[in-house]
Parts: structure tokens; C-alpha cells; sequence
């Protein structure tokens, strides 16, 4: 972490409408055609289609698809916090 403009960047992610048709999806700000996708027990950064295995098309809307939940219990504030329940 150096603070820096490009590390920012590439540390945020947008949320979306679920590429499944619903939930939410999690876009790359730098590199808006990848998404958080949970893969082969994984989380990845991950296109549709691509060289890498974790870029593969087979079950990808679903993979880079999320149900976003509140908590299940209290966490002290923070900005960089994001609940996921796959």
C-alpha cells in the first residue's frame, strides 16, 4: 500500500447490477471489464473469457455474482469494508 493515486485505483471496485440478473456485481475501476469472482474456491480478478483459467466463461455471471448482506454483528467503522455472502 502506497497510497498512491494508481494504488487506489486499483484497490476499487464498482458495484453494479449482479451479471447473473441479480445481486450485485463488482466491477474494477482500472480495468472495468474484470470482476470479483469467486472461483474454484477463490476470489479472483476475473474477465469473461481469457488466457486464465479463472477467466473462463463456464458459470461466470454467477461466479462474479453476490448477495450483499448486513453484517452479523457490529464492526468498528470502516471506508474499506464490504460484507459478501456467497
Amino acid at each position: 500500500m502506497d497510497g498512491s493515486a494508481l494504488f487506489r485505483a486499483d484497490a476499487t471496485f464498482c458495484p453494479q447490477t449482479g451479471k447473473s440478473g441479480s445481486g450485485t456485481s463488482f466491477a474494477s475501476y482500472n480495468y472495468p471489464s474484470r470482476f470479483i469472482r469467486h472461483y474454484n474456491n477463490t476470489l479472483c480478478i476475473a474477465s469473461n473469457g481469457g488466457s486464465n483459467a479463472f477467466d473462463s466463461s463456464t458459470n461466470w455471471a454467477a461466479d462474479v455474482t453476490w448477495a450483499v448482506s448486513s453484517p452479523w454483528a457490529s464492526c468498528p467503522p470502516s471506508p474499506e469494508r464490504v460484507i459478501f455472502a456467497a
